[in-house]
């Protein structure tokens, strides 16, 4: 930690803070990378984007309650012009190769440079800058999303080896599982084809799409055996219903010959 004699200088007083929440994360960067490195003697470019806004929330609740030291709230030159070296691990080899000399005109134009457009340097370090923490913020966003994408796609792979694989237990079980990634991949003629232990749960985009082929297959088999039953059971629901009228057919015959043969007849006149 920096020592706290010639650097550490008075907070302002409580009620003059400009109070902060996570939104001032891009726009207070700076300091928050010097804090970081001070106080807390870690870089921010190491940190993952959840790690440091974490850390962000530690420095909100010091800097509203008038903990940190001065220069955090002017913002001072210091921390405008800080170099590379303060806030992450990179050294620069040439800059020690400079002639104390030159170093001086080094610092002179600089110096003529920022009174001329401070306002101006500053906006556009603080624009580059806060747009390398985005995009930082990005990167960890999209390994976040591949990794569970990964997570999810083994996942269902799982799901579809079980309705593939017989439902043995143990060591059978296992055994089951190797054959069918074999018939997936190697075809019908490959029942037997022996699979290292470790590619069992590899995450193969190959094999999840021929798990998802055989899985499309067992489903139009499916329900073409569901409509042949159906179409059966129509069938024979037509040759019952065929069955009943023919006989009513013939049993309003007998009764019509039994009126006759009785000389009744079915419609006898009044």
């Amino acid at each position: 930690m920096e020592p706290a004699d010639k650097h550490r200088s008075r907070s302002p007083e409580r009620g003059r803070i400009p109070q902060i929440t996570q939104d001032d994360y891009y726009k207070l960067n700076a300091p928050f990378r010097l804090w970081l490195r001070k106080e807390k003697e870690r870089y921010f470019d190491e940190m993952s984007s959840e790690k440091a806004r974490k850390y962000f929330g530690s420095f909100i609740r010091a800097w509203n309650e008038g903990r940190l030291r001065s220069r955090y709230y002017n913002q001072e030159a210091e921390l405008k012009q800080l170099s590379k070296d303060v806030v992450t691990r990179h050294n620069w080899s040439f800059a020690s190769k400079i002639n104390p000399s030159e170093q001086q005109k080094i610092k002179a134009i600089r110096d003529t440079a920022l009174g001329a457009g401070q306002a101006k340097v500053a906006s556009g370090e603080q624009t580059t800058e806060s747009e390398r923490v985005r995009e930082e913020e990005r990167r960890e966003e999209r390994r976040l999303r591949r990794k569970q994408e990964r997570r999810r796609a083994k996942e269902q792979e799982e799901l579809m080896l079980d309705e593939v694989a017989p439902k043995e237990t143990g060591h059978e079980a296992k055994l089951a599982k190797k054959r069918a990634i074999g018939r997936l991949r190697h075809g019908e003629k490959s029942l037997d084809v022996d699979i290292p232990d470790e590619e069992i749960y590899e995450d193969s985009a190959d094999s999840f799409r021929a798990l998802k082929r055989e899985q499309e297959r067992k489903e139009r088999r499916r329900q073409e055996q569901q409509q042949l039953r159906d179409g059966a059971s129509r069938d024979e629901r037509l040759r019952e219903h065929a069955e009943k009228e023919r006989s009513t057919i013939e049993m309003l015959k007998a009764m019509a010959q039994q009126s006759r043969a009785q000389g009744l007849g079915l419609m006898r006149p009044q």
